[in-house]
């Protein structure tokens, strides 16, 4: 599969009631059965799965077992639909937060994870990304506030909150949608001052300092100094931990998106800090 590209894993239509019905005819004719057989097998896989399937999912699995090729129709829920044991999910929704990237090593296998935060005009949930699909969404530069529209996922529950689970058959893209808020403002370097937090900026990396480890009363980390320019003027910045990876991604003279940051009052003025919550990525309103 392939994250963010042109050629989708299905057709997106408006019309679901009268595709259904398509669908369920040609189910019918590639398979010798009726539209009422049809219709029986889809409420009967349905219900196997306690109401947690859609009907669109539902028609599209009875298809495979029947030797029936059909190109998957798009039924996008909302967010406050979703509930805990759904599969086959389909859903659109803006990116609200994406959290820098985590290495982990469990049981011998290693990896990459981020966590990224999903609304639309019903609710919000979490969503994680792994591995390839971590990579693909940084390289995308899918920034705050896009509209992405994420099918074939699974719904679960951790901590009583539910969370959108990307599995292999699963896909995430970009789209156009005015589904909630429009996207956020950036802020200036000039307009910057002390203790402001969760702010978005647009600037050019002018110099980046090597990377230093420090231990504290909390164990020990990593940050990395490096100094953000807005034409003339410019500021320093500190990325902590998680965040030092993503900034090391880049050089001087890139231009880049912070998002997330906070600022405090350093010695020589206020400066721009990259925490847990705060990400790097490449300015895609800046041509190559």
């Amino acid at each position: 599969r392939n994250l963010f590209s042109n050629d989708l894993m299905f057709k997106v239509s408006m019309g679901i009631a009268g595709n259904q019905e398509k669908i369920k005819e040609h189910i019918a004719s590639s398979s010798g059965k009726s539209i009422q057989e049809v219709e029986q097998l889809i409420s009967q896989k349905q219900e196997k799965f306690s109401g947690l399937l859609t009907e669109s999912g539902a028609a599209f699995m009875v298809a495979k077992e029947l030797g029936a090729s059909i190109t998957k129709t798009y039924e996008a829920l909302k967010i406050s639909e979703l509930k805990d044991g759904m599969n086959n999910v389909d859903l659109v929704a803006r990116l609200k937060h994406a959290y820098p990237q985590k290495s982990f090593d469990k049981n011998g296998r290693k990896g990459v994870l981020q966590n990224i935060m999903l609304k639309d005009d019903s609710g919000e949930i979490r969503a994680t990304l792994w591995n390839r699909d971590v990579e693909r969404f940084f390289e995308a530069g899918t920034e705050r506030g896009n509209c992405l529209r994420l099918s074939n996922c699974s719904v679960s529950s951790y901590n009583n909150n539910l969370q959108l689970d990307l599995n292999y058959n699963s896909s995430i893209e970009k789209t156009e949608s005015n589904i909630g808020d429009a996207e956020r403002p950036n802020t200036s370097i000039t307009d910057i001052d002390a203790n402001m937090n969760n702010i978005d900026l647009r600037v050019k990396i002018k110099k980046m300092f090597p990377s230093k480890e420090f231990e504290s009363a909390k164990g020990k980390g990593r940050l990395v100094n490096f100094i953000i320019s807005e034409g003339v003027n410019e500021v320093r910045a500190t990325a902590w931990n998680e965040a030092c990876d993503e900034v090391e991604r880049f050089s001087e003279g890139d231009s880049v998106k912070i998002e997330g940051a906070y600022t405090k009052e350093g010695l020589n003025g206020t400066e721009v800090q990259l925490g847990w919550a705060a990400r790097i990525i490449k300015d895609r309103e800046v041509k190559d």
